[in-house]
Parts: C-alpha cells; sequence; structure tokens
C-alpha cells in the first residue's frame, strides 16, 4: 500500500512537471532532460522496492526519493521563474514593436505632410511667376535707380574734362606759388581725383549694410541723397574758389553718396520685384549706370559743357539725380522684406505690397517671406563677422566677392575712366577720341537694354559666361591692334571696334549682374553684411584699377591689356565651376542649394563643423 501511495505521487508530480513544462513554452532545454533523467531513476527506484521487501532498503529509497523530489521541486520552481522573466521579456518586446509601428504610422504621416507641403511651395511659386510689371513698381524702381545713375555719371563724368582739368590744376598751383607744376605731379593729382572717387565708394559701400539696416533700404537712399547734393555743390563750386582741393574733396564725398548707392539700389529692387521678373529688373541697375555714363560723355563733348568755363557745371550737375530722387522716392513704399522680416510689421509689409503688386492678393509673396523667415530665422542680426566665419555661407560670400572682382578687374574701368586717352594713343584725334567714347556709352545702353528680356530666359550664370567670354576674346584683339597699328594705319579703327565689342560684352553679363546675384545669393538676415562686403571689395578693385592703370599704361604700353585677359580667362574658369544659376529660385532655395552643397562636403571630409545655429532647417527647402 505505501509502495502505491509512493508510486502514485511520483507519477502525479512527474506529469505536473510535464504538464507545467508543456505550458510553460519550454524556456530551457537541460531543465528538460534533467526532469526526464530524474523520473527514468523514481521509476527505477520503485520497480526495485516493489521487487524487495527489506526495511533497510526501503528506507534508504525513500530518502533518496524526498531527496530528489526536492530537487525536482526546486528545478520546477526555477523553470517557472525562468519562465516568468521570458513573458516579461515578450512584454517588453510587444510593447517595442508597438512603439515601432506607431513610429513608422507617424513617418508616414510625416511624409505625406511634406508631399502636401510641397504641393503647397510649387502652387505658391507658380503663382508667384505669374505677377506682373505694375505701374506703381516701375515708379519705385525708376525712382530708386536714379542712385544707380548717380553712380555712371560720377564714374564717367571725369573722362572728357581731362585735360581742362589738368590745365586747371596748373593754373592753381602757378598762382599760389608762382611756379609751373611738373607734368608728372599734374598726372598724379589727376589720377586722385579719379581715384579718391573709389576710395569714398569703398567708405559708403561697407556702410551700406549699417544703415539698411538701421534706417531701412527706401530711408538709407533719402538720407544718402544729401551727401549727393553736398557733393555736387562742392565740385560746381571747385573754380569760383579756385581750390583743386575743393574738387579732391567734392568726388570723395559723392563717392561715399555712390558707394551708398551701389549697396542699397540693388538690395532694394531685389526685395520689391517680383519672382519672375527679378532678373530682368535687377538689370535695371546696369541700365541706369549706362544712361549716367552716356549722359556725361554726351555732355562732356566741346560742344556742350567740355570747355575750361563749362567743366564745373558739368561736374555739379550730379545735384540732379540727387534732388530728383528726394522728390521720387517719398512716395515708394519700403521694402517689404525688410518690413516684415526685420521690423516684424506684418500689416505694414501687406500695405506695401498690395500698393506694389496692384492687387489685395498678396498671400503668397507673405508666406514666401514667412518660409525664408523660418529658414533664417538665426540669422536674423548676423554680423559681417559671422558671416565670414559661418560655414554655411562661406561659399555664397566667395562666390558674391569674386563676381564683384571680374566686373572690375575685366578693364572696363580703364576704358570708362580712360578711354578718350586710349583713343588717342591708338591714332584717333582728340575730336573723334571723344566721339568713339560717346559710342562706348552707346554701345552699354543698347546691349544692356537687350540683357533685360535675356536675363530671365537664359540665366545669370549663362550670360555672364558670354560675357566674360567675349570680354576675353576681344581683350586680346585690343593687343594686337595696339601692337601693329604702327605698321597698318587702319589698325586704329581695330581698337576702337574691339573696345567696343569689349564693352558690349561687358554690358551683357559682368556688367549687372554681380550686384544682382550677390542680392540674391544671401537670405534676409545676412544680405545687408553680405552686400556690404562685396560693395567695399567692388570699390578697392575700383580704386586699384583706377590708380594703377596710368602707370601700367607706362610700363607695359602696348601689353596694357593681356593683365586684364589673364584676369577675365580666370573669371570665366570660376564661374563655369563655382557659380550656380539662379534664374527663378526663391531665396529660400538658393539657401538650400547651397546648405546642400556644405551637408555633401561635411560628409565627404571631417565631422561637420557648422555650428547649431546655423543647422535649422525648413521642411519645406528639403527638395529643391
Amino acid at each position: 500500500m505505501f509502495v502505491l501511495v509512493i508510486s502514485v505521487v511520483i507519477t502525479i508530480k512527474r506529469k505536473k512537471v510535464q504538464y507545467s513544462t508543456e505550458q510553460q513554452w519550454n524556456p530551457s532545454l537541460s531543465l528538460q532532460k534533467q526532469v526526464t533523467v530524474m523520473s527514468m531513476n523514481l521509476s527505477a527506484k520503485l520497480d526495485e522496492l516493489q521487487r524487495g521487501d527489506r526495511h533497510l532498503e526501503t528506507t534508504v529509497a525513500l530518502c533518496e526519493i524526498r531527496t530528489q523530489l526536492q530537487e525536482l521541486t526546486k528545478s520546477v520552481e526555477s523553470c517557472q521563474s525562468e519562465v516568468s522573466e521570458v513573458k516579461r521579456d515578450m512584454v517588453a518586446i510587444k510593447h517595442e514593436l508597438d512603439t515601432v509601428q506607431q513610429v513608422k504610422e507617424e513617418i508616414e504621416e510625416l511624409r505625406e505632410y511634406v508631399d502636401r507641403l510641397e504641393e503647397h511651395t510649387q502652387r505658391r511659386k507658380l503663382r508667384l511667376l505669374e505677377q506682373g510689371l505694375t505701374a506703381f513698381l516701375s515708379y519705385a524702381i525708376f525712382a530708386a535707380v536714379l542712385g544707380m545713375l548717380q553712380f555712371g555719371y560720377n564714374t564717367g563724368v571725369i573722362n572728357a574734362p581731362q585735360s581742362n582739368i589738368e590745365y586747371f590744376i596748373k593754373d592753381v598751383y602757378k598762382s599760389r606759388y608762382a611756379e609751373d607744376l611738373p607734368e608728372e605731379i599734374v598726372k598724379t593729382l589727376y589720377s586722385v581725383a579719379v581715384s579718391i572717387f573709389a576710395i569714398g565708394g569703398m567708405i559708403g559701400g561697407f556702410g551700406g549694410g549699417i544703415v539698411a539696416n538701421k534706417f531701412g533700404r527706401k530711408g538709407g537712399l533719402l538720407l544718402n541723397n544729401i551727401l549727393g547734393v553736398a557733393g555736387g555743390c562742392l565740385m560746381w563750386c571747385t573754380k569760383v574758389a579756385n581750390s583743386y582741393e575743393m574738387l579732391f574733396f567734392g568726388r570723395f564725398i559723392m563717392g561715399v553718396n555712390c558707394g551708398l548707392n551701389t549697396s542699397l539700389v540693388p538690395m532694394y529692387i531685389s526685395e520689391i520685384s517680383p519672382l519672375n521678373l527679378r532678373g530682368g529688373l535687377g538689370t535695371i541697375n546696369q541700365l541706369a549706370v549706362t544712361v549716367g555714363l552716356l549722359i556725361s560723355q554726351v555732355l562732356g563733348i566741346e560742344q556742350i559743357l567740355g570747355t575750361s568755363e563749362g567743366w564745373p557745371l558739368l561736374l555739379g550737375l550730379a545735384v540732379v539725380p540727387a534732388l530728383m530722387q528726394l522728390l521720387l522716392l517719398p512716395v515708394c513704399p519700403e521694402s517689404p522684406r525688410y518690413l516684415l522680416i526685420t521690423k516684424q510689421w506684418e500689416e505694414e509689409a501687406r500695405r506695401a505690397l498690395r500698393r506694389l503688386r496692384a492687387s489685395n492678393q498678396v498671400e503668397e509673396d507673405i508666406e514666401e517671406m514667412r518660409a525664408e523667415e523660418r529658414a533664417q530665422q538665426a540669422e536674423s542680426s548676423i554680423s559681417m563677422l559671422e558671416l565670414i566665419c559661418s560655414p554655411t555661407l562661406r561659399a555664397p560670400l566667395i562666390i558674391g566677392i569674386v563676381m564683384q572682382l571680374s566686373q572690375q578687374l575685366s578693364g572696363i574701368n580703364a576704358v570708362f575712366y580712360y578711354s578718350t586717352d586710349l583713343f588717342e594713343s591708338s591714332g584717333l584725334s582728340p575730336e573723334s577720341a571723344k566721339f568713339a567714347t560717346i559710342g562706348i556709352g552707346c554701345i552699354m545702353v543698347i546691349m544692356t537694354l537687350i540683357s533685360i528680356p535675356l536675363m530671365d530666359r537664359m540665366g545669370r550664370r549663362t550670360l555672364h559666361l558670354y560675357g566674360l567670354g567675349g570680354m576675353f576674346i576681344f581683350s586680346i584683339f585690343i593687343t594686337i591692334s595696339f601692337l601693329i597699328k604702327e605698321m597698318i594705319d587702319w589698325m586704329s579703327y581695330l581698337s576702337v571696334v574691339s573696345t567696343l565689342f569689349f564693352v558690349q560684352f561687358f554690358a551683357m553679363g559682368p556688367g549687372s549682374i554681380p550686384w544682382m546675384i550677390t542680392a540674391e545669393l544671401f537670405s534676409q538676415g545676412p544680405r545687408p553684411a553680405a552686400m556690404s562686403i562685396a560693395v567695399l571689395v567692388n570699390w578697392i578693385a575700383n580704386f586699384l584699377v583706377g590708380i594703377v592703370f596710368p602707370s601700367m599704361k607706362s610700363y607695359l604700353d602696348n601689353y596694357t591689356f593681356l593683365p586684364f585677359s589673364a584676369f577675365l580667362a580666370l573669371f570665366w574658369t570660376f564661374t563655369y565651376k563655382k557659380v550656380p544659376e539662379t534664374k527663378n529660385k526663391t531665396f529660400e532655395e538658393i539657401l538650400a542649394l547651397f546648405r546642400k552643397e556644405n551637408e555633401s562636403e561635411g560628409e565627404n571630409n571631417t565631422p561637420s563643423t557648422v555650428p547649431p545655429q546655423q543647422e535649422s532647417n525648413n521642411v519645406s527647402d528639403t527638395k529643391l
């Protein structure tokens, strides 16, 4: 009976362990084997007890059974503990799977949102591209570009009266010191009168960003006209005061005025222009410069004001564009971008846009500005030092600087400042040389007019490449004509024709694109600082050409244009390899283009050193 009870207990335990193990998902094969072996041992012991009835052996067997039952109990408990842990792990895994599924759903929702946002952005851009030129926008652009007309007039006005100004300097010196001034010093003083304009331009250009941020684009232009009137009056009174120092000071003040104009006017025009007209309207800057050049050249001939009595008035007429702008510009609105992004005056920005677009539907423009603001939120008050040190903005800054250098070191200012003297040295009579100079002004105006519709069809980069390439070819022809003019009489005419084509290709691209593209490459935050640096570089190069060219002409003689040819080849190569096309791209898209390039460079090199504030991305600029 006792043996039967023990057998039943062992059987129940074995069944229980087996059932428990099967129900608990078999966590350990080694534990299963251990239980099986113990069960077999117990069965063997029971069989042995049934065959014998010795009391001692029974007691020992029962002790062994008890011990094995205890071990079996511990093993089962351990198995249950492990099964519990497995259950907890399974619950955690299920929770993680649920989390992964939730994240996947959120990613899908985000992708759908991005797709909708891109569609919305494309529709907004298409609506922006449908905007046209309104009467009030035309008026505002005309009022603004009077500042660039001022720049063109003062760049070319010093050319024609060169001999009269040199005679005036001699006469003043002789009346003061009762002795003649050496010819070399006279030439040097005239070079100072030419180049001091560029020194003033450096100061004005460098301060353009500060003025634009403090007083606004329109406000800065209005204040700048005070300098224009003052500088024009000083030059006008030069002969009455019998002081060539007054001429120098007046040219310096006028340089500061024109430096500010070259920074403020392109900025203002690029910010008020519709997206689809920004290129063509930006070319109006250069058109105003060429018109100013032509006016100064026409008024500078001897039959009008190119006389010993008339040249002070010729220089003093620079007050006219300043006075006209003072009368016309107050009616124009401030830049909507400046009002919305810099000043956070949304209602004023809406009112300005309604007037400029002649429509109440200005939400697309507001959205574009808001997108730009979000993309550049961290750069809302970027300084020039921060701009220079920013890895994200380094590429557009270098492009802007090189584009400005490509304009000034192309040799065009040598033509503007000294074309009359250049034509005379090539064999033309003084009268013919002055009319050839007027021809330069006419070519500039015509080609700039032609380039206006081409700017938004062919693109900035393409036109700039054509312009630099044409200038390179005809600079070589100018050098050839200088070399053989003494051998063949008609080569003097080849130099005139080559110079005219040289100027024509300049007007096609390098004349207007550097001013425009510098404003396009930067968003609202860094744009004033970038324009200040670019304009400063432009005026430094302007000054160097103005002061060095007379000496370069005397040393290199017939090879004067060869250094410019080398520069043109370098600038063409840089433009081809580095300059992006900005045609029909929003400021936001242009910024995203450089951000992607910077990120790809960071992946190919060492870990990115972009500051945290530069890494803020807008969802809408993740794809172009």
